[in-house]
């Protein structure tokens, strides 16, 4: 039996040659290795076998562009015309009805790369976690570790992605969610930036953090997948591995993580990661306050209304969003100013700054608790609240597990992601 196809050129060539009835097979191959309780925590959306073929059909007069006859999954908090966007939850379609229009990256992705939308993935509800964890579906696994979580809350790409369903997947990442899980899961991802989408293009968790972006199973896929819609990228010189903020990471992730990083091109300066370490201090307190301010704006026509379907935690967050005083916002905007000053100041010397996206592995529920979340927002709230673009990649620890490293860029027209990955693959 020929083996299924793997990598962005397994499924190029695959879709080429076999042609779209067998490419659609193949994708529903791959989905049967996949338990139900599975499917149930990373997938949703996923259309019918006439509509997956005649998706698979429609690419076929593109079957020569970059990603021809690839399939993707999307995060459903991407719309898709005339079709129910549930972002996690349960009700979001009773508020707001079907969706009017495709969102721009999947649309992109399909009208310009010929690449196949096969169905959503899971999330926390709302997006509203960095840990997979959903009430309703089911908590996302880890993709080769049941008893550990994929890490949130694009949960369901990242797993979908590390266990070979499809080579890459559309994520966001509000203030880790994709970082976080790529890390986890072994796989690299790319986070764009707040700004290069319009406003309504998404269903949002917090309006001027969230970034569209996607998850791929490879360095060489990433490169690919982001080439074919982002264009030639800009080179990248050296960064900086700014180490890990002071904030504690184990030794041995940390020099794991460190390794990545200097394999990438980051060199050590201790003077401007001092200056980054006083400037990040306050960031995972600071975003909390903005993010979830933001956030509750968007649930508050609904918020008190549908209190019993919300997942209990999602909704202690968005009600203390609403709940920040005058005086919370002000002082957490200082932070927000002190934190991009400071990596402008950096990004005078350096083309990048490498950080540590995680404190190690996965977790497993038990250890997925306030303080876990703390830690992780500590690490991926700076680049958040400073509005930057970054690519995540896992760095190999000794146990066989991943921990996560972000590469931070300045802004998209300085994003030098294929060198760093060039550099990494």
């Amino acid at each position: 039996m020929t083996a299924l196809p793997q990598s962005v050129e397994d499924w190029r060539e695959y879709a080429l040659t076999r042609g779209p009835r067998m490419a659609a097979e193949a994708f529903l191959l791959r989905l049967g290795g996949l338990s139900a309780g599975e499917q149930r925590a990373a997938l949703c959306g996923l259309p019918t076998v006439p509509e997956l073929i005649r998706r698979f059909e429609a690419a076929w007069p593109r079957r020569e562009a970059a990603l021809g006859g690839v399939p993707f999954l999307t995060k459903d908090l991407y719309f898709r015309a005339g079709e129910a966007t549930f972002a996690g939850s349960t009700f979001l379609p009773e508020e707001i009805g079907p969706a009017r229009a495709t969102s721009t990256l999947p649309a992109a992705f399909e009208a310009d790369a010929g690449a196949v939308e096969a169905g959503r993935t899971q999330l926390n509800e709302f997006a509203f976690g960095l840990t997979g964890e959903n009430p309703h579906f089911g908590d996302c696994p880890h993709p080769a570790r049941a008893d550990l979580l994929a890490g949130g809350s694009s949960s369901g790409s990242a797993f979908a992605v590390a266990r070979g369903l499809v080579p890459f997947a559309l994520a966001t990442d509000t203030a880790g969610s994709i970082r976080v899980p790529c890390g986890y899961c072994g796989v690299w991802g790319l986070r764009l930036t707040p700004d290069v989408a319009p406003v309504g293009d998404l269903f949002p968790l917090a309006p001027g953090y969230d970034a569209p972006g996607w998850i791929a199973r490879s360095a060489k896929d990433l490169r690919q997948v982001s080439a074919a819609v982002l264009g030639e990228p800009p080179p990248a010189g050296a960064g900086l591995w700014a180490g890990d903020l002071g904030l504690g990471v184990p030794p041995e992730v940390l020099a794991a993580q460190r390794e990545t990083a200097l394999r990438a091109g980051a060199q050590e300066d201790p003077a401007a990661s001092e200056l980054l370490r006083m400037a990040c201090a306050a960031a995972a307190e600071a975003y909390p306050v903005l993010g979830g301010h933001a956030a509750a704006r968007v649930h508050a026509a609904w918020l008190e209304r549908r209190r019993a379907a919300y997942d209990p935690v999602v909704w202690e967050r968005l009600d203390a969003g609403r709940r920040r005083s005058a005086e919370e916002l002000r002082a957490a905007e200082g932070v927000r100013a002190r934190v991009a000053d400071a990596f402008r100041t950096v990004f005078r010397r350096h083309h990048f700054v490498a950080l540590p996206a995680t404190f190690g592995p996965a977790v497993s529920k038990a250890a997925a608790d306030a303080a876990h979340r703390r830690r992780l927002l500590a690490l991926n709230a700076p680049a958040s609240l400073a509005g930057l673009p970054a690519l995540a990649a896992p760095a190999r620890l000794p146990g066989g597990l991943t921990a996560g490293v972000q590469f931070v860029f300045p802004d998209l027209a300085n994003f030098g992601w294929d060198a760093v990955l060039a550099r990494l693959g």
